[in-house]
């Protein structure tokens, strides 16, 4: 069975039973804080089987669940109403349920391994499998009849048991900082006037293609952040990452602290592994992550956001942040803090307020 994956950018895809599925869990999807409507990310898988059937299915990665659209058709001899919807309904239901285990089996789990490849892998995790779309819940107020047609959206959630069957079992400790740092990495201080809630990596404008279990890596091959960093409770519960399309909204997360947040921006250089579901930084950027980890340990909590999508437009002109000067104790002088919403701002001057390079050192003007 060949697969084939797309994206959405909130257009409307050209697959009429996809499209429908998409409008549907788009139309459903909660109002954020400040009146604002989530924009999910969302993936539309598109399946050809030997036999030249084709499969659909919806991936919210933002809700973390798969949903797929059974059909059934009932036989014009039976022409007792009561009788022929309960028939079109447990042969859509039938029908979904086959839908769903072969579109689960392309949801990536890392950035080389998908659920089918894991299910081949180990007959437990296949059994398990089986198991949680045997007991797939359908979705309230799904079930419809069209053009003679009974119809109903079943669908699986990504958390929790899924991702219990198909995450890595074990823990790796894994050093919070390498002992080889290179000096212009070994002199980077972070001087934070408040500990950070979070992470968000901002990598619109890339190929990055969601998973289960994504890395971010430095541009030499550090593994910076990945599941066998965290603990797994946390990564089976609340996923290794959250997905959104906003910026804005996803550096006020709950996932990040909510209201109060404070999260550490990073922007990302690139993609990797075979899908693209890792992040890639560059080394200093990596080393500043680590090191902002370490006051509040939010790795650990898997307190970390992606934001994917296309790349903004640049404007013309774009506004300066604005800064206002805070002592810090920690290094004996003046930092510049920002004082603002200018997130992509932000972005550009790579969080140079709580940061001190090696130029700035002693050390480094020797």
């Amino acid at each position: 069975m060949r697969p084939s994956t797309t994206i959405l950018t909130g257009q409307r895809n050209t697959t009429v039973g996809v499209l429908a599925l998409a409008t549907t869990l788009t139309t459903i999807t909660a109002i954020a804080a400040g009146g604002q409507i989530l924009d999910p990310v969302v993936e539309n898988l598109v399946l050809e089987s030997p036999t030249g059937a084709t499969v659909e299915g919806v991936l919210d990665w933002t809700a973390g669940a798969l949903t797929v659209t059974g059909e059934g058709f009932v036989d014009d001899s039976i022409t007792h109403p009561v009788q022929r919807r309960l028939l079109g309904f447990r042969a859509a239901k039938v029908d979904a349920y086959r839908k769903l285990l072969e579109v689960v089996g392309v949801v990536q789990v890392d950035s080389r391994t998908t659920v089918s490849m894991a299910m081949v892998a180990s007959d437990s995790t296949r059994t398990h499998v089986v198991g949680l779309v045997r007991d797939a819940r359908v979705v309230p107020g799904s079930q419809r009849e069209e053009d003679g047609y009974y119809r109903l959206d079943l669908t699986l959630g990504l958390r929790g048991d899924l991702s219990a069957a198909v995450l890595p079992d074990s823990i790796v400790e894994d050093p919070e900082l390498p002992e080889d740092l290179p000096t212009r990495d070994s002199v980077v201080v972070f001087v934070s006037p408040k500990p950070y809630t979070g992470l968000v990596v901002d990598a619109r404008g890339s190929s990055l293609r969601p998973s289960l279990s994504p890395r971010i890596v430095d541009d030499t091959g550090r593994v910076i952040y990945a599941a066998s960093h965290v603990s797994r409770d946390y990564a089976v519960q609340t996923g290794v990452v959250a997905y959104d399309r906003n910026l804005q909204l996803a550096a006020v997360s709950e996932r990040v602290g909510g209201a109060a947040s404070h999260p550490f921006l990073v922007e990302a250089t690139g993609v990797s592994g075979l899908y693209n579901s890792d992040v890639v930084v560059t080394r200093d950027m990596g080393t500043r992550i680590r090191m902002a980890d370490m006051e509040d340990d939010f790795l650990a909590e898997c307190r970390v956001v992606f934001v994917v999508g296309p790349k903004p437009p640049t404007p013309s002109h774009r506004p300066d942040p604005v800064f206002s000067v805070t002592a810090s104790g920690d290094s004996g002088q003046a930092a510049p803090a920002v004082a603002g919403d200018f997130l992509d701002s932000l972005l550009q001057v790579r969080s140079l307020g709580d940061t001190i390079s090696g130029a700035a050192t002693p050390e480094a003007q020797e």
